[in-house]
């Protein structure tokens, strides 16, 4: 039996702890929100990081971030000053290679340390099958091996901080699989290729495509979002790490998740956030360098910066018979154009305000003023761009005028 302190009872704290207490050692248990430790837990609950650490063989940290580890360390109330010689801190957390060495430097002479961060998750956690990558001496692992044991699969990785570096590695390496893999089912669905089939086929090679296609809707995080651009943004902190890496622009995909809220949700969110194409940006206006346009129906131009278009072939005032509605009425030939126009666009998720270009055909540009009239009551907004042309005729002798669109799909 070893006597731990278990600090950090989180979502993979208290099922650790919890194993570690069924087999039979005594732990004390400090969490910063008391209220979150179940009441049967079946260990001391104890006010401080040092209360709980006092007189403890073993002192194992599971916490978010490297911040969180000093301050529960070294901070008011914490856990380092309380510690005898011959203990040992096992950090359990992701911190990277420079906070475990800091940490490791600031406790008291003849403590030992370990950082030790996990591979797996809750489910792991709850199994005992996490994977402990274990840096630090072969004499600080042999003090609390047995403990450890009981959560899993122990690797001695190498010396001190070669387990944080490891982890870095580790968790680097998924979050750009699932960058990928979202990539991958975005360039599947642009060839037509069903969903479901296309992650079947990749779930023979790829651990991230089984996760998707298996995940449960509603189910608990495993690894949040947040969790995994904390990590990714350590091993950029890493001297030497490209800027324009497969791993940069992982995080740079991780950094538009979170912005659009996706932090507390599981990883696996990021293949379908990754998947989707770049929002359509599009920018009319009239550069000063020209002439601004003579009229305010049309701007110079249309700025596309990413996304789907959409291109509308020219629509006359045809009924449903076929036959040109209202002959020689161009007032109520632009009104049926509009109106179908605004049919095909809704159909698209897309209105007026995406149309980027506006090509128009009249057989008369002396009446243009009567289609002008009822254009911009389409258009409040800001002018597409815009060609207007007179022709000779239209295929159907009767149409005044034909109109075509490309449109930006939002």
């Amino acid at each position: 039996m070893t006597r731990i302190a278990f600090l950090g009872l989180g979502r993979m704290g208290v099922p650790m702890a919890g194993r570690l207490i069924a087999a039979g050692h005594d732990l004390a248990v400090w969490n910063r929100t008391a209220s979150r430790v179940p009441a049967d837990f079946g260990a001391v609950l104890a006010a401080s990081p040092a209360a709980a650490a006092a007189g403890r063989d073993l002192v194992i940290t599971m916490l978010t971030d490297g911040s969180a580890v000093e301050d529960v360390l070294f901070g008011p109330g914490g856990a380092a000053p309380a510690l005898e010689p011959g203990a040992v801190v096992a950090d359990l957390s992701t911190i990277g290679p420079d906070a475990a060495r800091r940490v490791r430097d600031r406790l008291p002479d003849g403590v030992g340390y370990l950082d030790a961060p996990v591979l797996g998750s809750v489910p792991q956690a709850k199994a005992g099958e996490l994977e402990v990558l274990a840096g630090g001496t072969g004499d600080d692992l042999a003090r609390c091996a047995g403990a450890l044991e009981v959560l899993g699969r122990v690797r001695h990785v190498g010396p001190p901080g070669s387990g944080a570096a490891l982890k870095l590695v580790a968790n680097g390496t998924l979050v750009a699989n699932f960058a990928v893999l979202g990539e991958a089912l975005a360039l599947a669905g642009r060839l037509g290729l069903d969903r479901g089939l296309v992650l079947d086929v990749l779930s023979r090679t790829s651990a991230q495509a089984r996760r998707v296609r298996d995940a449960e809707p509603g189910a608990e995080p495993r690894f949040t979002l947040a969790l995994a651009a904390k990590d990714l943004g350590l091993a950029l902190d890493v001297p030497g790490a490209p800027d324009a890496g497969v791993l940069a622009a992982a995080h740079a995909r991780t950094s538009a998740a979170l912005a659009d809220g996706l932090g507390p949700h599981d990883l696996i969110a990021l293949a379908d956030h990754a998947g989707k194409d770049s929002p359509m940006r599009v920018t009319l206006g009239n550069p000063a360098s020209v002439p601004p346009p003579p009229n305010p129906f049309y701007s110079h131009t249309a700025h596309v910066t990413a996304g789907s278009m959409l291109y509308v072939s020219g629509q006359i005032a045809l009924t449903e018979d076929g036959k040109v509605d209202a002959p020689g009425d161009m007032a109520r030939q632009s009104e049926v154009i509009f109106s179908l126009l605004e049919r095909i666009l809704a159909a698209h998720g897309a209105g007026f305000a995406d149309v980027v270009n506006v090509r128009t055909f009249v057989t008369d540009l002396g009446r243009v003023a009567e289609y002008g009239a009822v254009r911009q009551r389409f258009f409040p907004g800001a002018a597409p761009t815009s060609t207007t042309v007179e022709v000779a005729r239209l295929f159907h002798p009767d149409a005044l005028l034909e109109v075509e669109v490309v449109a930006a799909l939002p």
